[in-house]
Parts: C-alpha cells; sequence; structure tokens
C-alpha cells in the first residue's frame, strides 16, 4: 500500500475527493487506500448492517447442521453474521460438519478463510446466477440438502433456481438486515453537495439504491464536481446501469486495494 508520504508519482489521486459509502465500521482499509494515493475521503454511510436472525429458524438449522451437503454464502457479511449466533450455540468449527462451501464473490470467501474452512466452489463470476449454474453442472443435486446464508436484500433467484431446476431440498437463513441510511444531515453530505466529488464508490447495489433513494439530498450543485462511479464488481455495476447510473471503472477483486486501483482508472 502506497504511504501518504510517498512522491508526487506515486500519488495519482493528489486533489481528488473520493467518496466512499459503506457501513459505518466498514471503510477503514479503503479509507487508507485511497488516502495513501493521495486523496481527500468522504466517508457517505448510505447504508446500516444489523445482524438479526429469526429465533425459530435458527434452532432448526442448527437442529439440521451437519446434515448439510452445501451452505453457501452469499455475502461476507451473511458469513459474519452466520457465524456470530453459530458460536452462540456450538464451541467448535466442526459443528458445522462436512458440508461443502460454496462462496458468492471473493470478499465472502475470504471472510471463510478467516474462519480456517475451505472454500470448495467459487465461481469467476461473483453472481448467484453463476455459482447456481456452476453447482448444478458439478453433480447432481436432486435431494441434496443446501443452506443459503443471506440478507433481506438477497434476490430469492438461487433458492429457486436450486429448488427448480435441480430439485435441491433448499432452506435460507437470513442472519442480516441492510437497511438504508438517512445522511441527509451528514457534515460529509452537505460537502459533497456544495463541493461534488471526483469519484464515488458503490460497494453493494443496497448502496447503490440507498443512493438513487436519497437524490434530492446526494445531488451538487451545478458548479461542483460530478463523480464518477466505481463499483466493487458485477452486481454492483449493474444495479448502478439499472439506475441510469454509468459505472466509470469495476475493481478486478473486492479488495480495498483493487478498489483503489478502479479508482485510479476513473479518475487518476
Amino acid at each position: 500500500m502506497t504511504s501518504p508520504s510517498a512522491s508526487p508519482s506515486a500519488r495519482p489521486l493528489d486533489g481528488k475527493r473520493i467518496v466512499i459509502t459503506r457501513p459505518e465500521g466498514q471503510s477503514a482499509a479503503l479509507h487508507e487506500a485511497l488516502e495513501g494515493l493521495g486523496a481527500v475521503v468522504l466517508e457517505i454511510p448510505l447504508i446500516d448492517v444489523e445482524y438479526t436472525a429469526d429465533p425459530e429458524v435458527l434452532d432448526d438449522v442448527w437442529s439440521g447442521m451437519g446434515q448439510f451437503d452445501w451452505i453457501i454464502f452469499t455475502s461476507a457479511n451473511g458469513v459474519r453474521g452466520f457465524f456470530e449466533r453459530f458460536f452462540e450455540t456450538f464451541n467448535d468449527i466442526r459443528g458445522i460438519g462436512l458440508s461443502r462451501i460454496a462462496c458468492v464473490g471473493n470478499a465472502t470467501a475470504g471472510a471463510v478463510r478467516e474462519f480456517r474452512l475451505n472454500v470448495d466452489l467459487l465461481p469467476d463470476e461473483a453472481t448467484a446466477e453463476a455459482l447456481a449454474r456452476e453447482l448444478i453442472a458439478g453433480e447432481d443435486l436432486a435431494h441434496l440438502r443446501v443452506l443459503i446464508v443471506t440478507g433481506n436484500r438477497n434476490a430469492e433467484t438461487l433458492a429457486k433456481t436450486l429448488e427448480g431446476k435441480a430439485h435441491a431440498i433448499v432452506q435460507t437463513l437470513m442472519v442480516y438486515a441492510t437497511m438504508e441510511n438517512d445522511v441527509g444531515q451528514l457534515d460529509a453530505t452537505e460537502t459533497f453537495r456544495r463541493q461534488g466529488a471526483d469519484a464515488i464508490v458503490f460497494a453493494s447495489a443496497s448502496a447503490v439504491d440507498a443512493f438513487v433513494a436519497q437524490a434530492k439530498v446526494l445531488t451538487p450543485v451545478k458548479t461542483a464536481r460530478h463523480p464518477k462511479a466505481v463499483a466493487i464488481g458485477p452486481s454492483t455495476a449493474s444495479a448502478l446501469r439499472e439506475h441510469g447510473i454509468p459505472v466509470t471503472a469495476q475493481a478486478d477483486n473486492p479488495s480495498p486495494e483493487a478498489l483503489a486501483e478502479a479508482v485510479v482508472r476513473a479518475v487518476g
């Protein structure tokens, strides 16, 4: 990572104002990476994540742990929420049994590996659709038990595909809720309205939706800099395009360094 004391040639974001939109407490590494490249960083946390789960559904899942053939994680927040609750009931990681693990995206896989667990399936394309295709192509899933660990805003496409096309026995466990933050009164929002920015970084489709929903308070004045959009991956890029927002750059992977590099490509 480039340090703030690096030479000007190594600081391609000098004088650039960059907005990051991740939930509060999840932006430190990206903030540091961007500042190391010379950027002035504004944090506008468009969404908040609350780790929550239905107690009855949790009890049902825990009673069947060790019997799932596959556990699918659709996000890093899902991994965190799952294991936070898992270790309230189990005191040994071996409580998950011999389940194989599939993940949507490198960030999700990285969160799983933090628990010293291997990831058995990680499609190149970080979408639920790609994971479903590869899972179905890899083996006969008929009557296999699949647990999908997800959040409140994730599409039901994955479960429907595995049930409908592959005839798997699918159970869904929601372990977190993504909620829109009211950012209208933040100092960073006021700065963004008055001065704009060179780029705004989106790390989820939920953040894109929240940005559009609060467009009235997040639109820079005409004389301000109007930012270019940078996406963490294909799902977020797709959400931006669906809302008519051009995607200037997309990160090669979801790491803070790759996101910072994407910002450089967009505005450097």
